[in-house]
């Protein structure tokens, strides 16, 4: 054969390629629309959210009491600006002692924004209406709750103060020793510790126990920082917060 007929000759592959173009071309040109459409739908969405996260968070910045929340609830419900809103609304009515309305709203947080940065404040909320509302069992199941399932995040320190707080209160004095102790343990670099130690300290004189000769608590340490991916607001709340008082329920420290 020669080398013009070899070359007339068409390719296995090339004949491929038209059957296949022949009999499934106008499938594969839906299928590539599709896919294109799919992306464009995908980048318009998350640029949507984008851009509604943004005023949301302005409209947030602009309100100034329960109303102005609620209306930022209304217009950007889901957006990390709506959560923070509901959590202010649930702080407001606490200070102003409607514990009931104030749990309702905490509530609400914590079922509509289970993936907010700052999810551990809505437990937290309860905890301290519990205690202000004299429920100290319900109080102490919150504050366990934050010490173990939530304890890298900035709260859990304080939770688990005021979880040996409780705990003192009912009697229990070793096991309130032990709570102080682990918050010394665990958060060395926590505001709290410094209270945790005068509280072990005063027990530990009141048990007439010998601070050296108490065993050390097992539970490993672990450093306070908010739950979740790291938020410029979680982190400010955190820093921002000022020394509590032992007695003193943080309500600062619930609000974004």
């Amino acid at each position: 054969m020669s080398s013009d007929q070899q070359l007339s000759v068409p390719s296995v592959t090339g004949v491929h390629v038209e059957l296949l173009w022949a009999r499934h071309g106008k499938k594969i040109l839906v299928g590539a629309a599709l896919v294109l459409l799919i992306l464009i739908g995908v980048g318009a969405y998350f640029g949507y959210q984008v851009v509604c996260e943004s005023r949301a968070a302005k409209s947030f910045g602009s309100a100034h009491d329960i109303k102005g929340w609620q209306s930022v609830i209304r217009h950007y419900p889901g957006t990390l600006a709506a959560g923070n809103a509901l959590l202010r609304i649930a702080g407001s009515q606490a200070e102003a002692g409607q514990y009931d309305e104030s749990n309702k709203s905490y509530q609400a947080f914590l079922q509509d924004y289970a993936r907010h940065p700052l999810y551990v404040n809505g437990l937290f909320g309860l905890a301290t209406n519990a205690e202000a509302g004299n429920k100290p069992d319900d109080a102490l199941k919150y504050y366990t709750d934050i010490a173990r399932h939530y304890n890298t995040s900035y709260l859990a320190p304080m939770a688990l103060y005021y979880q040996g707080r409780i705990t003192e209160k009912k009697g229990n004095l070793k096991d309130a020793l032990q709570d102080y102790e682990d918050v010394i343990l665990r958060y060395p670099q926590s505001i709290m510790t410094t209270w945790a130690r005068q509280e072990a300290d005063r027990l530990t004189a009141k048990l007439g126990l010998n601070a050296q000769a108490q065993p050390s608590p097992s539970i490993p340490a672990a450093s306070a920082s908010p739950q979740g991916s790291p938020n410029a607001q979680a982190s400010a709340t955190a820093q921002g917060s000022p020394t509590p008082e032992p007695t003193a329920t943080p309500k600062s420290t619930l609000e974004p």
